[in-house]
Formats: C-alpha cells, structure tokens, sequence
C-alpha cells in the first residue's frame, strides 16, 4: 500500500485493539526514518555515574527504609508473563535428536553440538536434585512408566516429553513463575513463591501486609493468579504476614505494527494488518496503572534460596533508602520553589544537587537565565519519577549497561543501554558500549509519585524514539517487528536516575533449567 492508505476494515481492527490511526502513522513513520541510536559518550564506572556505598552508609540507608515500610509506602511489581522457553530450550533440542530407544553409539552420539551434549549430561546427572523430580516421577509413574527404569536404561524421550509437554508437567509451556525453582526439607518453591517470600522481608508494613503486582499473560492469567492466591494463602500463614495481590495483562493497545522489508503494513494471509505484542517496554504502562508509591521492579527469575538472601534483602533495603533520602531532599527543594521565595544561594545549592547527586543538568545557557527561569528549568529537572538501579560488574552477560549519553543541548544523562541500541555502523560506539564495566541486573527501586503525593504519568517521561527493529517472519514472509521503548532504558529515559554498584551475589538468574543447579539456588 504505497499511500499507507488503512481501510474501514483496518481501522476498525484498531479500534478494537485500542490504537488510533495517528499511532498506527506515527509508527509507520520510525520505521521509514530509522530509530534513533543513542550518542554514547562513556561507560559509568565508579566514581562516574556509578556510586559506590561503604557499611556507614548501608546503616542510614537501611533505617530509611524501615520507616518507609511501615507506614505500608513499598510494593514490589514483577514481570512475571514470559514464558519458560529458553530454560528447556536446550532439552527440546535434545528431544528433537532422541528416537524412542537410545541409538547403539548412546544417547550422546545423537546430539548435534557439544554445548548440548554436556548441558544434557549434567542434566541427567543432576535430576534428582532438581525440585521438581518427585512431580515428575509421579507424572511418569501415572502413566505406568518408572522414572529410575528409565534412567536406569538411558531411555530419557519419556522423561523429556512427561517433563515438557501437556501430558506431563507441561513446563515447556508455562511461565517461569510457575517453575518450581528450589527444594527446601520439606517442601519446594516455585520462582513466584519466592517473591512471596522475599516480600516479606522488603514490602511488609506495620499490619504484616505485602503489597505485589505481577504482570501475566493472557493465555494463562486464570492458572498464575489461581496458584499465586492459594501460595500467599499458605506462606501467609508460614510466615504471619497477609498478601495484597494484584495481576494485569499487557495492553492490546500497546501493540505495534508490523511492516514488510519495503516498509509497507504488513498484511496476514487475510489481508488484516499484523500487530504484534511491543515487548517489554509495553510493561510500561501497567506500571504506569499501578499508581505505587516506591516500587521493586525485579525479573521473575532473580531469586535465591533462603540460605542466600541475606545480601540480596540487605542491598535492596540499601537501594530502597538511598531513593528515598533522594527523594526527601528533591521534595524540599521542590516545596521551596513553588513558594518563590527563592534566593540565588538556594539555586545554587539545587544546581550543586541536581548536578552532583543526580548526575544531569540544566541546559548550557543556564547561567544566562533570570532567578525565575533557573527555578522553572530546576524545577522541571527534580520533578521527574525517580530510580536508583543497582548495576554489578559485567562478566559477559548479555544485556544493558550503565552509560553517560549526550543528549540535545550539550546535555548529557544516565541511561541503561542495550546492545541493540548501539548503531553497528559506528566503530567507536561498538568500542564504547564494548568497554563497559557494570551491567544492569533489573533490580530497581523507583519512586512514582511527585512531591504533592499524586502519581506521575510515566508516559509523559518515555524517549519514543528509543525503539527496536526486529527482523522476523510470518508464515514463510519476512517482516519487520517494533518494539517499544524498553522499561528500564527508554521507558524510564526521562527520570531522575542514580546508579549503586550492588554485589555479584546479588544476581541470580535463571536463564537455563541447569542455572538451578548453582549455589545459590541450592537449600542447605
């Protein structure tokens, strides 16, 4: 459609999603244009841009958070809708390779790759410590087939099929949250439990309540919240607290379009224009929904056993106080303004702030300004959501990093950049984004409510432009795919941004099913 021309048809389709033609036009428009690519100036390490806390500092910080917590101010909001795909990823291509009997040169002779043959090995090796083999055998043992006989043989289809697929377990299929990740004496626990767990120790207020929100997915919204109601239920009364649950999808509105490679609306076998789900910045506006007050965003599956938590409570509580004394001096300063009784000793004092301890900056003509536009340009700059992330030493993982980025009017800000933000044409951007030291574990503490108490619209702090093109397929056509501005990078561009450097310790995740077989993830 060279006119990009939306029939009734297509229109209506819209309507029904939530999205008007201007957003539609506005999309189509990114991807003729090219998104635009962050300016990167420096990584943040240490001492720039990247704070680094000594145990003086962790006493106050803590103390801060205590109080914030009892008077009921913190919640805890987990993106907890993808799927557990990639941590079976490597087991379904080994199923793919295993006939029903092993072949003669066993079943290592039937793996393609290397990395698959041992993953597998240590997989077979290690079952019975994984939290959930007594389900699993009991699965198999329904259908008349014996767990040990099997393995006893080297017959492991079964096995793979009973743990992956509908017949068995299912956990091919299910998200992450519904995985039991730990075994503990008498009992295991899945990744949600856990954040039911740890939301305890982070989020309980002065009438033992602990606030969570998670975002689920459609297709399986009724089975997350069913097992999420009946969990708090029992560690409720495990541990004397009591759960204040909620639960939302993500939006049909925040939905992009999808374009061919002659950026043209891509259109489905049935003519309707193809609209995909924006990726996890469209999480954005459920957070934006939740109207918190101070907030825990982490991933669904950075939890620890119990035996491991200390450090990970102790740094969150830190990360949770340091926002909150941010906060506090942000909000006095911003009460001074709107009083305007503003002296220029107390501009200078909010710019000595604004500049050193939230690491951004007013324009480059600031000092040309009059008192009264100085107050309006600090104003605008301290009365933006907040977040602290903490940020460990990067060890090759994959994924954003703290970074210095120049932004219009010589100005310059903290983001968390992503690999796939980074223009590849430019050598010496690869070379910058390259030499980073830290990298971001999503573990952020954000404050979402501005000095009067109202909540922000975060979507009033969102770079638009801070989007991603992915190239895939559907039914054989290649197209290409938008992806909103990321919840922790783009989304949050324009907020008030202060990265800690946090323990390694602290960052656990669970990318593969033998990531459950570390340290951490063990019960003593």
């Amino acid at each position: 459609m060279s006119g990009e021309e939306f029939t009734p048809a297509d229109l209506e389709h819209m309507e029904r999603l939530g999205i008007t033609e201007a957003e539609a036009r506005r999309q189509l428009a990114i991807f003729k244009k090219g998104p635009r690519n962050p300016r990167l100036q420096r990584p943040c390490t240490l001492g720039d841009g990247i704070v680094v806390l000594d145990s003086n500092d962790h006493e106050r910080l803590v103390a801060r958070w205590e109080k914030a917590a009892a008077k009921g101010r913190l919640s805890e909001f987990v993106p907890a809708s993808g799927a557990a795909t990639r941590m079976f990823a490597f087991l379904q291509r080994v199923r793919s390779r295993l006939a029903s009997t092993p072949p003669a040169s066993g079943v290592e002779g039937d793996i393609e790759t290397d990395g698959d043959k041992e993953d597998f090995r240590l997989f077979i090796d290690s079952l019975r410590e994984f939290a959930f083999f007594e389900p699993l055998a009991e699965a198999l043992a329904q259908a008349g087939i014996s767990l040990h006989d099997r393995m006893e043989a080297g017959h492991y289809k079964d096995i793979l099929d009973y743990l992956l697929d509908a017949q068995g377990l299912n956990y091919g299929s299910l998200p992450k949250a519904l995985i039991p990740f730990h075994r503990y004496p008498d009992h295991s626990r899945t990744a949600l439990e856990e954040h039911l767990v740890e939301a305890t120790h982070t989020v309980q207020d002065s009438s033992q309540l602990c606030r969570l929100h998670f975002t689920v997915s459609a297709d399986i919204e009724a089975e997350v919240v069913e097992q999420a109601r009946r969990a708090a239920a029992d560690y409720g009364d495990r541990f004397g607290v009591r759960y204040e649950l909620s639960f939302s999808i993500q939006s049909p509105a925040t939905n992009t379009m999808a374009v061919d490679p002659e950026n043209r609306p891509f259109r489905q076998q049935d003519g309707s224009l193809l609209f995909r789900p924006g990726g996890h910045g469209a999480l954005l506006e459920n957070l934006n929904q939740l109207q918190g007050d101070i907030v825990f965003i982490k991933n669904i599956d950075n939890v620890v056993t119990d035996d491991h938590r200390g450090p990970v409570l102790r740094h969150q509580k830190v990360l949770a106080g340091m926002l909150l004394e941010l906060q506090d001096q942000a909000f006095r300063y911003l009460h001074l303004l709107r009083s305007g009784s503003i002296k220029e000793k107390d501009l200078d004092e909010m710019l000595d702030f604004v500049t050193n301890d939230l690491s951004t900056s007013p324009a480059e003509n600031f000092s040309r300004l009059s008192v009264e536009e100085k107050a309006a340009s600090l104003f605008r700059l301290l009365n933006r959501p907040f977040r602290v992330c903490g940020m460990v030493k990067n060890r090759g993982e994959p994924g954003g990093g703290p970074f210095w980025v120049q932004e219009p009017a010589n100005k310059s800000s903290l983001q968390i950049i992503e690999g796939a933000q980074v223009d590849q044409s430019l050598p010496e951007q690869v070379a910058v984004f390259n030499d980073s030291t830290h990298f971001s574990p999503v573990r952020l503490v954000c404050g979402l409510r501005d000095f009067e108490g109202q909540p922000f619209n975060l979507q009033e702090f969102v770079d638009q432009e801070a989007v991603f093109i992915a190239h895939k397929t559907d039914h054989g056509k290649k197209l290409k795919a938008l992806e909103l501005p990321g919840l922790w990078n783009g989304g949050m561009a324009d907020w008030n941004t202060v990265f800690v450097e946090i323990p390694e310790e602290t960052f656990n995740p669970v990318k593969t099913i033998n990531d459950l077989l570390r340290p951490a993830h063990r019960a003593k």
